[in-house]
C-alpha cells in the first residue's frame, strides 16, 4: 500500500500504529475489491453466454484472484513471484484457492444450478 500511495503521490495519514493500522486496512480492502471483482467477472461471463464446467470456473476464479492480487504488487516492485520458494507459493495459492471454491459455489447457488462437473 505504501508503494502504491507513493506512486500516486498520496500520503497515508497518521504516524506509528495509526499509520500501520491504516495500511493494513487498505490492504484488506484491496483484497476484498479484487475478490468482488472476480465474482463480477464470473457474472459478466455468464451473462455473455460463457458456460464452462465447474473445474473451468474454479480455474478462472483461482487465476483471476492470483493475477488481481499479485499482479499489482509485482508491477509496483513490491514482490517478484519468480523468486518465491515453494512454501511461499503454497502459502499464496491456498487462500486464493479457498476463495475460488467459495466464490464458484456461491455463484452457482445463486444461479439455482450448477455446471457440469469436470
Amino acid at each position: 500500500m505504501r508503494r502504491l500511495a507513493q506512486k500516486l503521490h498520496l500520503r497515508i495519514p497518521g504516524e506509528g500504529q495509526a499509520e500501520e493500522s491504516r495500511v493494513s486496512a487498505l490492504g484488506a480492502l484491496t483484497g476484498l475489491a479484487a475478490g468482488t471483482g472476480m465474482g463480477v467477472m464470473l457474472g459478466l461471463g455468464h451473462a455473455a453466454g460463457w458456460r464452462p464446467t465447474r473445474g473451468g470456473q474454479y480455474t478462472v476464479a483461482l487465476v483471476g484472484a492470483l493475477v488481481a492480487t499479485n499482479g499489482p504488487m509485482t508491477v509496483l516492485g513490491v514482490t517478484d513471484p519468480r523468486t518465491w520458494a515453494a512454501s511461499d507459493r503454497v502459502s499464496d495459492i491456498v487462500p486464493h484457492l479457498a476463495y475460488a471454491v467459495v466464490t464458484v459455489r456461491v455463484f452457482n447457488r445463486l444461479l439455482g444450478g450448477a455446471p457440469a462437473s469436470s
